[in-house]
């Protein structure tokens, strides 16, 4: 805001003195007031620096995700390890399997051997049987024999055929009673063989139960001592993927390191070409609206203090330089400049 003539007239009775202090003061309450103006041009920079940051961080994580690959390619295997328990149920199901199996056929041996002692049996029944029909039929014969030759021989000798005929009789009871002896003979070494046979039996399905607790045992061990080498197998494999992953790991960031550092100083290269070029020619692009709406702010602000101190209060400022950029803040401090000449001009007509 101009001087009034009053203030004029009243600024040559002052002091070089009053004059200093006067202005000091006048700087100081637009520096204080530059504050709210801070506040707007601090959002307009955040809001403009989280858009860059935004768009350089998305397109370097693409960049350098192409560039070295996060994913080395080595890959762990999975193995699913047994427990004991499952090992165990696993051998005692394979174990009375085949243990069955083994049960079954002796069982069979058995009752084959069974049916051929008491296939025996009836064989020797049926044979006394035999023998006995033949006795009895033989015996029949040669008594029939006697009494015809007694016949033959007149009555008075049938005394003697009757004593004869008693005699076959007793012959026949001994040769049955002989049959008879052989028949039990036979029949008691065959019950003699089933209990045998039955023992034989008996002790072979213990012994069935011994050996196949005893394999299942050694089973078990082994299946175990499987398992163990096949954790260990795939643990090495595991270890040896995990140790590849890290050195690919480790290399990787030392390359992108290495990479951002020389990126870096591109960067700053061309950052500082840019920064000569806008220096001259202004911004463009997002920066150029952004820094547009930042100047128009500052510009307002100035414009409204004093145009004898204008130009001062922004040269004393210390966050404008960087909030409105080399270009925006010489255009800015070159109007108010212009605006003080304009003004002191004014006042040397009057």
């Amino acid at each position: 805001m101009a001087k009034s003539v009053w203030d004029e007239i009243k600024d040559l009775f002052k002091s070089d003195d009053e004059k200093a202090e006067e202005r000091q003061k006048e700087l100081d309450d637009a520096l204080e007031r530059e504050r709210d103006v801070v506040e707007q041009l601090d959002e307009l920079d955040r809001q403009y620096r989280e858009s860059i940051a935004d768009e350089e961080d998305e397109d370097l994580t693409e960049e350098l995700e192409k560039l070295f690959p996060s994913d080395s390619g080595y890959r762990e295997k999975e193995y699913s390890a047994q427990t004991d328990e499952q090992i165990e149920q696993q051998a005692k199901a394979e174990g009375d399997a085949a243990k069955q199996q083994d049960t079954e056929e002796l069982q069979r041996r058995f009752e084959s051997d069974k049916q051929k002692l008491e296939g025996s049996k009836d064989s020797s029944d049926k044979s006394l049987k035999d023998s006995y029909a033949e006795l009895e039929k033989l015996y029949d014969e040669l008594k029939q024999r006697t009494r015809d030759d007694a016949l033959k021989r007149g009555v008075a000798r049938g005394s003697i055929a009757s004593s004869q005929i008693e005699g076959l009789e007793n012959e026949l009871t001994g040769d049955r009673a002989q049959a008879r002896q052989s028949y039990m003979d036979s029949v008691n070494d065959i019950d003699r063989k089933l209990k045998q046979l039955q023992a034989d039996k008996d002790s072979a399905l213990e012994q069935l139960d011994i050996a196949y607790a005893a394999e299942l045992a050694q089973r078990i061990d082994k299946l175990k001592a499987d398992r163990d080498k096949q954790v260990e197998k795939y643990e090495e494999y595991n270890w040896d993927v995990r140790r590849k992953n890290a050195a690919y790991a480790a290399k990787r960031e030392r390359d992108i390191a290495e990479y951002l550092r020389e990126r870096d100083k591109e960067k700053q290269e061309t950052q500082r070409k840019r920064e000569e070029l806008e220096n001259t020619v202004g911004y463009t692009g997002e920066k150029r609206e952004n820094y547009a709406k930042r100047y128009e702010i500052a510009y307002q602000f100035y414009s409204s203090l004093s145009p004898d101190i204008a130009s001062d209060a922004l040269m004393a400022s210390p966050n404008m330089r960087y909030y409105l950029g080399e270009y925006h803040y010489n255009q800015l401090l070159r109007s108010l400049k212009d605006a003080k000449a304009a003004a002191h001009e004014n006042d040397r007509y009057l």
